[in-house]
């Protein structure tokens, strides 16, 4: 009797001793993102004979305590948004490569003044790593992608790139990354 008790006593310390070597990481509640790969694909709608472009842009993040995404109804809810206006958690920058100012990356809008302010802008959702909203680090992948169709408002031959960022429901800024350039492809 005393050995099983002694035998069972090992087992609890042994999964005690164990469970106590997995820590949570430690992260920074400020999110920090980072540049993971950027891709181009062509697409034709069936409805169309214009091609479509769709840019896919992957950064890789972490947060200290998991508070990333926000969905629709927050969106337009205080602190977040408004009525009159839904807020944004992915910032992106269009930049395009200027062959009249040596080389440099310029705005989009330095080409073309009719894209619109927030046009690149956009929300994700809640990314969690639990069911119920307990605050837990977060690390992880989020792809977005971006459809234009062929030649609005890039052109083929045209170099771009894209400048990225997000918000926490915290309302932290994350770092400001920048992806690699790409070239949009002729027909």
């Amino acid at each position: 009797m005393n050995l099983r008790l002694l035998y069972v006593a090992g087992l609890l310390s042994l999964g005690a001793g164990l469970t106590s070597c997995l820590r949570e990481p430690s992260y920074p509640n400020t999110p920090e993102i980072g540049f993971e790969n950027i891709r181009l694909q062509r697409f034709t709608s069936p409805n169309s004979t214009v091609p479509i472009d769709s840019v896919y842009i992957t950064i890789n993040f972490r947060d200290g305590d998991g508070d990333l995404g926000l969905n629709t109804v927050e969106a337009q809810t205080a602190p977040y948004g408004s009525k009159d206006r839904a807020a944004v958690n992915y910032i992106n920058t269009a930049f395009i490569k200027n062959p009249n100012a040596g080389g440099r990356f310029d705005s989009a809008r330095t080409f073309y003044n009719y894209l619109p302010k927030r046009d690149l802008y956009s929300l994700f959702d809640h990314l969690s790593p639990t069911t119920d909203n307990r605050k837990a680090p977060l690390r992880g992948t989020l792809t977005r992608a971006y459809g234009f169709y062929l030649g609005s408002p890039y052109l083929p031959g045209q170099e771009i790139k894209f400048r990225v960022s997000i918000y926490d429901r915290a309302l932290n800024h994350s770092n400001e990354i920048e992806t690699t350039s790409l070239v949009i492809p002729k027909l």
